[in-house]
């Protein structure tokens, strides 16, 4: 659980680290949380990695990490926010979490991993947008942990099955790191 939850920094940190990505106007694999206000003592964490920003940082970081330069270099944003829930907002977040997973399944995404701890008041549901070349176009993480904190989390791209296990490795994500996740190879046909 605090590996996902801990994915804004980790995307952040990561991301800048990686190369360049190119920009597309509305891609199938984004999602508008819309936006978030501080709230009585709680607060707001944003990031936003642009492509102009990354591209920058890519030039650098590229000649030292060319794996996470090939794997990257389809994505087109991540957005992260972190909010910090208190009796003056925890309402409104698990509504806009609720919204946001209903107006995905609704589109086609497909909820692929969930975790709910009722005890620890954890809820997390992590959804992935394939495209028609089975690559996935985006992925968004919706989080309630501890009923302290509500993440939001969505990258967006064209990320090849194969590389999932490597961007869970990088993101540190581990559901993401499991190897049966990685396409399996075709036999070798023997004569």
């Amino acid at each position: 659980m605090k590996n996902i939850v801990s994915f804004s920094l980790i995307a952040a940190g990561f991301v800048l680290a990686a190369p360049g990505l190119s920009a597309k106007a509305a891609s199938a694999g984004s999602v508008d949380f819309g936006s978030f206000a501080a709230t009585g003592n709680g607060q707001v964490v944003e990031v936003k990695l642009e492509p102009a920003l990354i591209k920058f940082a890519a030039k650098i970081a590229a000649v030292k990490e060319p794996e996470a330069a090939e794997l990257l270099k389809n994505i087109e944003h991540v957005r992260v926010n972190v909010v910090e829930l208190d009796e003056t907002n925890t309402a409104d977040a698990t509504a806009r979490i609720a919204a946001v997973r209903t107006q995905l399944e609704s589109a086609g995404w497909a909820p692929t991993v969930s975790v709910r701890d009722p005890k620890k008041g954890d809820d997390v549901v992590v959804y992935i947008k394939t495209g028609a070349d089975d690559c996935i176009e985006g992925i968004v993480v919706t989080v309630i942990e501890d009923k302290k904190q509500a993440v939001f989390v969505n990258v967006v791209g064209s990320i090849r099955p194969e590389q999932l296990a490597e961007l869970g490795k990088r993101l540190d994500i581990d559901v993401l790191k499991r190897p049966e996740l990685k396409t399996a190879k075709a036999p070798v046909a023997q004569p």
